[in-house]
């Protein structure tokens, strides 16, 4: 009992003021050693592909998971529709959860709830059952987006932080393309098997490398209130309902299934509720009078279309289909689609300025916007080729512009205080998730109509097209009008600055005596008995990786 407490127990040590983290919950930002940078490096990688891949192989093979369990399109809808349904409102309580127990325990227990659920997998063949793996697996692999961010960010140097964090995220981003590329591979070893052993696979070499590589303590306070629950279940309930009909309303008939009003009838007042209950609260779960501000509403909105425009890929790997592409120009599609999220996330972190985070945004949808109108374009099978560049770009864009995004809501937060900083990071994860369902749902409905008023599919796909070029090109305009006002307001508090004068300017920095002690804290060795657990984990998972593509285990 006291090797286990001591494996899952945060060991307590003082860190310099420059060291700890804004919030609870947060690894403190010691200095690292070559050696252990690459470590954390190579932890990050592995925890935010086993992040991603669980739900980019679902989302990318639907149809072979559709033959698999003999599924309608409505039924198989499901599948990556419970996933979300749980993971839009997981933050609401993963963050206290990580503050109040310590980011050890929320490390190790979480991984391990992840690995054994994609272990279950293998085991499972009846929908029901794979729905509540599903919708399980979704709430648990929201708490490996921030293990990636925390060991990305102890990678980098203190002035490169804010890069790692680029980095961090955009590497959950990059799991999406990466599963297009791996799919056929998979599929023909095993079928549809291999993807769940593939992903339990990287659960468990996920789990290993977080057990052997620690990160830095985190404070531990104690959060949790007794509304809190009540909260929970409220807004928790509220986004998955919402979450499953925009997942399912295009399949189930948006006017024709009555489950469809019964939901948003159910969703809407729980959510006020939740909102009227926390508003009023000394210490809410979400800081909802934030939430409210115009800047932040604003922002929220913007990200919002830009997950929507983004679904253009699907739309448009669909026009690459219908005119006649083989499956290695497919496959040739989805690696130059990956080549082009990686330079993305490369390109973000290079080029990051704290100072300019609204430019990529609006940069990056307007890529979005030329593209689509270019794939819109495509008639004949000889215009495939143009899809290799357009898909590229897009890919790029996809990825360029998260980072500062994040980056931008974080900065903003944190000139109000910690709380806000949970607030936008909720926030964050309910509109990605729901705009991720939102793009296709319109999108697909759109190509859904006018297949239906024209009996032209290819047709249809490239008015989708032309839509969602629209809807960028609208996002971009609506992002330009945010930039003016920042910069006009910017502007104004210079001017305030420079006649208030010198007195009231902002002071020097730090001196670099200060910054520079260190606080000597060092990743601890893993005793013999964890070291020997952790290592015969990462050999099943090395064994279960091999297995996917029907190559002999170690």
């Amino acid at each position: 009992m006291n090797r286990m407490r001591d494996l899952l127990d945060e060991e307590v040590h003082e860190f310099p003021e420059h060291e700890r983290a804004p919030v609870a919950g947060s690894p403190a930002t010691p200095a690292h050693g070559r050696a252990t940078r690459l470590a954390y490096v190579l932890v990050a990688l592995l925890v935010g592909m086993t992040a991603g891949m669980g739900s980019a192989l679902v989302n990318v093979n639907t149809q072979q998971l559709q033959r698999l369990f003999d599924l309608s399109a409505n039924q198989v809808a499901w599948l990556p529709t419970s996933y979300v349904m749980t993971a839009v409102s997981a933050n609401l309580l993963l963050i206290k959860v990580r503050q109040q127990y310590g980011l050890r325990r929320f490390a190790l227990v979480f991984l391990g709830l992840y690995a054994a659920l994609a272990l279950a997998h293998l085991f499972v063949s009846d929908l029901g059952a794979t729905l509540l793996l599903r919708a399980t697996s979704g709430f648990v692999a929201v708490a490996l987006i921030p293990l990636c961010l925390f060991h990305m960010m102890q990678a980098l140097p203190s002035e490169w932080r804010l890069r790692g964090l680029v980095l961090g995220i955009g590497v959950t981003q990059c799991a999406m393309p990466l599963a297009r590329v791996l799919s056929p591979s998979l599929l023909a070893s095993q079928g549809p098997r291999s993807l769940f052993m593939f992903e339990a696979g990287l659960a468990l070499l996920s789990l290993a490398a977080v057990g052997l590589v620690r990160l830095p303590p985190a404070v531990r306070v104690s959060v949790f209130k007794p509304l809190d629950l009540l909260i929970f279940v409220l807004m928790g309930g509220g986004l998955a309902l919402i979450a499953a009909v925009l997942g399912l309303g295009r399949w189930e008939g948006w006017f024709q299934a009555p489950w469809i009003l019964v939901s948003l009838l159910v969703a809407i007042p729980a959510l006020v509720a939740a909102a009227a209950i926390d508003t009023y609260r000394e210490t809410p779960l979400l800081n909802l009078r934030w939430l409210r501000r115009g800047d932040v509403a604003r922002f929220a909105a913007a990200i919002f279309m830009a997950r929507i425009v983004l679904a253009e890929q699907e739309v448009a790997v669909a026009v690459v289909k219908s005119l006649g592409a083989t499956n290695h120009q497919l496959w040739t599609l989805s690696l130059v689609m990956f080549g082009g999220a990686v330079a993305g996330v490369l390109a973000s972190a290079v080029s990051v300025n704290a100072e300019k985070l609204a430019r990529p945004i609006m940069l990056s949808i307007g890529i979005v916007a030329i593209a689509a109108l270019i794939d819109s374009a495509a008639t004949d099978p000889h215009h495939l080729q143009r899809f290799y560049v357009s898909q590229a770009a897009i890919a790029f864009a996809g990825t360029f512009f998260l980072g500062p995004a994040l980056l931008l809501g974080i900065t903003s937060a944190l000139q109000q205080g910690s709380r806000e900083l949970i607030s936008f990071i909720v926030l964050f994860g309910v509109v990605n998730a729901l705009g991720a369902l939102a793009g296709p749902a319109l999108l697909g409905s759109h190509t859904d109509w006018s297949v239906a008023a024209t009996g032209a599919t290819q047709g249809a796909q490239l008015d989708t097209l032309r839509l969602a070029a629209g809807i960028a090109a609208f996002t971009t305009i609506y992002l330009a009008i945010l930039l003016a006002i920042r910069i006009r307001r910017r502007l104004k508090e210079l001017r305030a600055l420079d006649f208030a004068g010198p007195a009231l300017q902002p002071g020097a920095p730090d001196a670099p005596g200060v910054q520079s002690i260190d606080s000597g804290w060092r990743p601890p060795r893993p005793g013999n008995a964890p070291a020997a657990v952790f290592a015969a984990i990462a050999i099943v998972g090395v064994a279960l990786l091999l297995a996917a593509w029907g190559l002999p285990a170690l």
